[in-house]
């Protein structure tokens, strides 16, 4: 079990070069493997360097369409210098409204990727499990016509769950189709509704989530909490402890 890190988690640590160097090195020290990049093509070019230089591999980037098209060299570049596999996007719901036209236009960019040898993951937010206007969801969409040879999905667990699928069930349908999984908790509030917490510290079942994903043939994790309590290094190595425990 590969364990990475999510910036995102880490984005008020990363605000000058030598914030990002102290905080990468913070990472490798709680034990991660990996982080996954996010932001501007600058900001991922320094945190790819001084990931290498921390002894973190880097298992992928996550932008969304309009990023992929309006740097797509940048972005290609960044991912050969520094050896990063996966090139990851996500979607606002205005995207789409008109499910078919998103979808040729993924495949557009997915065919510009695969010709560079990379891999091209989907990943996917609570709002994909909306029913639109013709009664189905955009997951559902997603789900039966992105093109395995080109498109992966990369399930984020919380947002999964806050969608109302099972996280297993979903795993079932993309099997063989995922190459990294973001772990995320979910925590159910007293008052009603429910927020981001720690692995372990929420309500999701993530010894049966992992058992699931393990007989699917994932091996790559990422951690990523959009909003931590305090400090979010201490997030991440909580959540780090407790997914090594099982």
């Amino acid at each position: 079990m590969l364990l990475g890190a999510q910036l995102y988690t880490v984005r008020s640590r990363l605000t000058s070069t030598q914030e990002i160097e102290q905080t990468l090195k913070k990472i490798k020290k709680i034990g991660y493997d990996s982080v996954q990049l996010f932001g501007s093509v600058e900001l991922m070019e320094d945190c790819a360097k001084y990931s290498e230089d921390a002894g973190l591999s880097t298992v992928g980037v996550l932008v969304d369409m309009n990023f992929c098209e309006k740097y797509e060299q940048e972005l290609f570049g960044i991912c050969k210098k520094y050896n990063i596999p996966d090139i990851g996007i996500s979607s606002s719901p205005h995207e789409y409204q008109d499910p078919d036209a998103y979808i040729e236009r993924v495949h557009s960019f997915a065919k510009k990727v695969k010709a560079e040898s990379f891999t091209f993951s989907y990943h996917n937010h609570g709002h994909e499990f909306v029913r639109l206007s013709d009664g189905r969801t955009a997951m559902s969409h997603f789900l039966k016509k992105f093109a395995p040879s080109l498109v992966d999905f990369m399930p984020d667990t919380y947002w999964v769950h806050d969608g109302g699928y099972d996280v297993r069930y979903f795993l079932a349908e993309t099997k063989g189709r995922v190459k990294i999984l973001h772990l995320k908790d979910l925590k159910r509030l007293a008052e009603g509704g429910h927020t981001y917490a720690e692995i372990g510290n929420g309500n999701l079942c993530f010894k049966e989530i992992l058992k699931v994903a393990k007989q699917n043939g994932i091996e790559q994790f990422v951690v990523e909490q959009d909003v931590c309590p305090a400090d979010p290094i201490d997030s991440l190595r909580t959540s780090y402890n407790y997914l090594k425990s099982l």
